[in-house]
């Protein structure tokens, strides 16, 4: 699913420059980083910066000719426009790409329920790598496989819980060295069996 934004002029898209910050601004890239982060092909393109772009988007040019650039941003979901004027929250984000998922595919992958039990499929199956916990593992699994969840999300969250094992793994054996070195005898001590006593 490719996601565009057509932006109105900005010295920047994250909202951190000039004097004063743009929160709405900033939310957005958050939004556009954990959009890029679930799979989405996300683009930007501000119209002082990158406005041959915008010629991609006859809705756009249209929408610029009838209202002007106070009707920016316009959000295209696979170069349909779904939303114009400001930007979505995350909330609306889910939404609109529930709605164009229902759309093109006739399954919905996205509504809140779905994602929440995805989720934690995925960390019960990070958690039973960390744990070592075989069985846990292939239950979740198998319940990945009924959620259709991606075999790059699963392999995600092995390695997490593969990462988690082994700095707890690392730090077990730091401390452990630690306490060997705390029992070892000094020099000037008696140790049992040293014939010094």
């Amino acid at each position: 699913m490719k996601i565009t934004i057509l932006d109105p002029a900005l010295c920047c898209s994250t909202g951190v420059c000039g004097p004063s910050v743009d929160d709405t601004l900033v939310q957005t890239a958050a939004n556009v980083k954990w959009l890029k982060s679930l799979g989405y092909e996300v683009k930007r393109h501000n119209i002082s910066n990158d406005g041959a772009a915008f010629k991609e988007y006859p809705d756009a040019i249209k929408k610029l000719q009838e209202e002007g650039v106070d009707s920016l941003p316009y959000i295209f979901i696979n170069d349909k426009l779904v939303k114009a004027g400001e930007y979505p929250s995350k909330e609306e984000w889910l939404q609109l790409l529930e709605t164009k998922t229902s759309q093109t595919s006739g399954k919905t992958h996205f509504s809140n329920e779905n994602f929440a039990e995805k989720t934690n499929v995925l960390i019960g199956i990070g958690a039973a790598v960390a744990a070592s916990n075989e069985t846990f593992l292939k239950q979740q699994v198998s319940r990945a496989k009924v959620l259709d969840i991606e075999i790059q999300e699963i392999a995600r969250a092995m390695n997490i819980g593969n990462d988690a094992k082994n700095s707890l793994s690392k730090q077990i054996i730091t401390q452990a060295n630690r306490l060997l070195g705390e029992l070892q005898p000094t020099a000037d001590s008696c140790a049992p069996n040293s014939g010094c006593c």
